[in-house]
């Protein structure tokens, strides 16, 4: 059984602000060893339930998506990470041959209360993401996206509001409360070295599970996808520019621009770029 884990930062175990997860803060080197940590712990958990293999892919958006300690992963997986992947960037390792995909360390959608860190894609640009006119985050892409190549999710870890959106979508998945959201910046946490312990019984139940063939893929969202993303500030010339040239890309109203794509790999995309089409020249996703 392969396993596709897709590690995020904010909801990795003891961290609860901003500067938690970027590398201007006080804590950062120690906190990548966290999110190290948690990866290892889920790696541990499937390989004790049988997994015979393991790909993690990195999904935290600072210093070129390069933030696990890859001297401290586990070595019996294999790691994807550094920007300009092929595939709908942060998913490049999620394709037909994976049987059960994990999500550690994830974060609530942009907009929900009080959900630590809470955004979709870009926290800076983006103010909210919408699918077919409904607020979505990052897991609800990677189910869905984990549905079209008939890969289950089997594992959430991350805050109580994150696991409460993906159970929205996948009812039954395993998952792991490291720490309970009480604003966007603040919680009460978990100590890591517990929550590590919860994360690799998760794990190796989620595979135990799957075995049984507990878990089905996410099919629930029809395509061709309607997505909107609604901007904290209205486009700039720069990225009219750029988006002038890509007429899958339509400005509506002052900071919204929506598109159609025809699967999950192309829409992922298709956000991601909306984070960087201020740059000049970026004409390309």
């Amino acid at each position: 059984m392969k396993i596709f884990l897709s590690v995020d930062m904010e909801g990795i175990s003891g961290l609860v602000r901003w500067m938690d997860v970027a590398s201007q803060g006080i804590d950062f080197d120690r906190n990548r060893r966290l999110m190290t940590l948690d990866a290892n712990a889920a790696i541990e958990g499937a390989f004790e339930a049988g997994a015979s293999e393991v790909v993690v892919e990195e999904n935290h958006g600072v210093e070129d998506l390069c933030v696990l300690l890859t001297d401290e992963v586990d070595a019996r997986c294999s790691v994807v990470r550094g920007a300009g992947r092929p595939g709908p960037t942060t998913m490049a390792g999620l394709d037909e041959s994976v049987d059960l995909v994990f999500l550690v360390g994830h974060h609530a959608a942009a907009g929900t209360w009080p959900g630590i860190m809470a955004h979709t894609v870009s926290g800076g640009r983006f103010k909210t993401v919408r699918l077919a006119g409904q607020r979505v985050g990052e897991p609800d892409l990677f189910a869905i996206r984990a549905g079209e190549v008939a890969a289950p999710i089997g594992l959430i870890t991350g805050d109580q509001m994150v696991i409460e959106e993906v159970r929205k979508r996948v009812p039954g998945v395993e998952s792991v409360e490291v720490k309970r959201a009480l604003g966007r910046q603040s919680g009460e946490i978990i100590p890591p070295a517990r929550a590590r312990e919860a994360i690799q019984q998760g794990a190796r139940r989620a595979v135990e599970r799957a075995q049984r063939g507990e878990f089905t893929p996410y099919r629930g969202e029809p395509a061709p996808y309607e997505i909107e993303v609604e901007l904290v500030e209205a486009p700039d010339d720069v990225m009219r520019a750029n988006l002038a040239t890509l007429p899958e890309f339509e400005l509506a109203g002052d900071r919204s621009v929506v598109t159609e794509a025809p699967d999950m790999d192309v829409g992922f995309r298709r956000i991601a770029y909306l984070s960087y089409a201020h740059t000049p020249g970026a004409t390309r996703y």
